[in-house]
């Protein structure tokens, strides 16, 4: 599979949420104000005889009680199982001095996980009950790795999950009020020597996002990049010999780590409606779904009730999507989500 690389405006020193939100508003012709400039957290967005204050990472298209269940990964998989729809089976670990161990002793500390890696073996993956952007979701292969994952999720969240390892290409679509904006399929990322590049050279020719200090420095905390180069005494400036490769490939796959992606710009009509429907059981307008689907599919021809729904975001971000060079697609994302939030204001 071949990527076609699209450079962006590195210039810009504004956070790329700034940046979309203001050609959006520009487009359509919108006023944006910012009444916390030093973040851009909070903002006044007007037009067409409205106006609407909003909180970056809120989204005020779906109401409070629909996001606050999207946000518990682990009530968004009861409900979604209850309605019919496949997703992982899992197991909750609550922090031990979280809530009185009499309270839920059957979910309290590791025993949970222990008990559910005897039912279902290894591999395992561990993940926050809340989060986002991959951060401490970890797959494990052994009892010490399982504990330790969960012990770090509970440094973020009381609450941890440990699911089954699911088969299958990473999938992400979004939609907005039962329409199609955006999604992509993800892939790992490998390293083919030819006796000369660099391995920091082979990676910013994979994805222009793969350059620069900021990005070097998330490298010392990558898992993948720990196990999978610096184990094997490789820095970014290794070169390796002709036709050697490093697989910077695992179960999980997300946008924020080292992955890259290749859009899905038409959905078949039958992914459509599976897709609409668990946003409904959820009670979502606005909503991304993350997908393991069981064979290589890019052009999504086989059923999509195969396919295992890992999570469900609330409030789907556009910068990864920016940041890859299709500035368009999520520009034209966020003025949807713009003319939506307006027409709904009072």
């Amino acid at each position: 599979m071949s990527f076609r690389l699209r450079r962006m405006n590195t210039l810009d020193p504004r956070p790329v949420g700034r940046i979309i939100r203001a050609e959006a508003v520009a487009r359509l012709g919108f006023e944006l104000e910012e009444l916390d400039p030093e973040t851009g957290y909070l903002y006044e967005l007007r037009g067409r005889g409205k106006s609407r204050v909003m909180v970056i990472g809120l989204s005020p298209i779906n109401d409070a009680g629909s996001a606050r269940l999207a946000a518990d990964k682990f009530y968004t998989a009861l409900v979604l199982d209850r309605a019919g729809f496949k997703v992982p089976r899992c197991t909750r670990c609550l922090a031990p001095e979280t809530f009185e161990l009499s309270s839920f002793p059957q979910y309290t500390g590791l025993e949970s996980a222990r008990r559910f890696a005897g039912e279902h073996g290894f591999p395992l993956v561990v993940k926050p009950n809340r989060g986002s952007r991959g951060r401490d979701v970890t797959r494990v292969d052994n009892l010490s790795e399982l504990e330790a994952a969960v012990e770090t999720v509970w440094q973020r969240d009381y609450l941890a999950l440990v699911q089954e390892r699911v088969k299958g290409f990473d999938l992400r679509l979004d939609f907005l009020d039962g329409e199609y904006l955006l999604g992509y399929s993800r892939q790992p990322v490998v390293l083919t020597g030819d006796g000369k590049t660099s391995l920091g050279e082979l990676l910013a020719a994979w994805d222009t996002r793969f350059v620069g200090e900021a990005f070097e420095a998330s490298l010392e905390t990558d898992p993948m990049w720990q196990n999978r180069v610096i184990a094997q005494g490789l820095t970014l400036t290794s070169v390796l010999p002709p036709e050697e490769q490093v697989a910077l490939s695992e179960d999980i796959l997300n946008l924020n780590r080292l992955c890259v992606a290749t859009m899905v710009r038409q959905l078949p009509d039958a992914w459509l409606r599976h897709c609409v429907a668990i946003g409904r059981a959820l009670q979502l307008r606005y909503f991304g779904i993350d997908f393991k689907v069981p064979d290589l599919d890019p052009k999504l021809a086989g059923d999509p009730a195969a396919a295992t729904v890992i999570e469900v975001n609330a409030t789907p971000g556009l910068g990864q999507t920016y940041r890859r060079g299709e500035t368009e697609v999520a520009i034209r994302a966020q003025m949807r989500l713009l003319e939506t939030i307006l027409a709904g204001a009072l």
